[in-house]
């Protein structure tokens, strides 16, 4: 009686974690069919942030105070990077002249041979706090603006985001003279398996401007000619939580005096046209971690990381067929 009694619960709890596997698979399936009604589908191409391009780096530690956190060997060892940047959405032909919101994604090679998955956007913060409130503004994005003016009107998350845009409106601004910030929060892992709860971001060490006439695709040539000039190098900057600080969700900004670390510089050692360099068959999957990192509880990074293999298995399946 006893060991059926314990068979019913392990039963129940497998049947229960299928049932949420499941949940979550369907909630990031809507939501890329919500992006390729939204922005139409280039075959053998990215849903989000498509328009982009490479470039190849290296990432060396700074500030060796991090090791205290994090028993990662990118901070204690050259890394060499293949990186990816681009336009935040899904439109084929985003205009490099109007201001937007872009993305980073790094494919990082540690020295212990590890593979480490950045990946990250200029957002300060996230517009919802979960995979469903993502999936369900898609899709009212889908259907019209009375269906995005009704979803904000219920969801305090997306008018705290709409609120902060409006006060902080962005001006143009090329790839290289970007922050680019991890948005969710992750956990930092010592040798001793204490963990502490972190943000980054990539703020550019120099200013890095505008020298070419802006037109509607001068970003590649822009950061070429500022390449050719002087060296292009952000520095990864780790913000340690507070107590009162929210975790698990990346729809609440982290206000305040915050500790930080510069914990490591990424260089840029060239760049590439998306059909020539090799970040096109990269999935940035941001739960692809090094050890002496660990990923938050933040609902969205899973989801994140099930749209991009949903989206990654397309992209491989057209590119076959071509």
């Amino acid at each position: 009686m006893k060991n059926t009694f314990i068979i019913s619960i392990l039963s129940s709890m497998l049947f229960s974690s299928h049932a949420v596997m499941a949940a979550e698979s369907n909630t990031s399936v809507n939501t890329v069919n919500a992006f390729e009604q939204l922005f139409g589908v280039m075959e053998g191409k990215r849903r989000n942030h498509v328009r982009g391009f490479c470039f190849a780096g290296e990432l060396t530690p700074v500030d060796g105070k991090i090791t205290q956190y994090s028993k990662s060997a990118m901070f204690t060892g050259k890394s060499s990077v293949i990186g990816r940047l681009s336009h935040k959405d899904g439109y084929h032909s985003a205009p490099d002249n109007k201001p937007a919101h872009y993305g980073m994604g790094l494919s990082i090679q540690t020295s212990s041979g590890e593979t480490h998955l950045m990946s990250m956007n200029t957002l300060d913060f996230f517009p919802v706090a979960t995979p469903e409130a993502f999936a369900e503004l898609m899709q009212a994005k889908v259907t019209g603006g009375p269906a995005v003016k009704a979803f904000k009107s219920k969801n305090k998350d997306l008018q705290r985001f709409k609120a902060h845009a409006a006060k902080n409106k962005k001006t143009l601004t090329p790839y290289e003279g970007t922050t680019y910030n991890s948005v969710n929060s992750f956990y930092l892992v010592n040798e001793q398996d204490e963990q502490t709860a972190i943000r980054w971001s990539f703020v550019p060490v120099q200013p890095q401007n505008i020298v070419l006439e802006p037109t509607e695709s001068f970003f590649f040539e822009n950061m070429q000619k500022n390449l050719s000039q002087h060296d292009i190098s952000w520095d990864m900057v780790i913000t340690i939580a507070n107590p009162d600080d929210a975790v698990n969700n990346a729809a609440l900004p982290w206000e305040g005096e915050h500790q930080q670390l510069t914990a490591a510089r990424l260089k840029v050692l060239s760049i590439a046209k998306e059909e020539d360099g090799q970040c096109d068959n990269i999935n940035y999957d941001p739960l692809v971690l090094s050890s002496g990192f660990k990923p938050s509880d933040d609902p969205l990074l899973q989801a994140r990381s099930t749209s991009y293999a949903i989206t990654f298995g397309k992209r491989l399946s057209e590119k076959s067929t071509q």
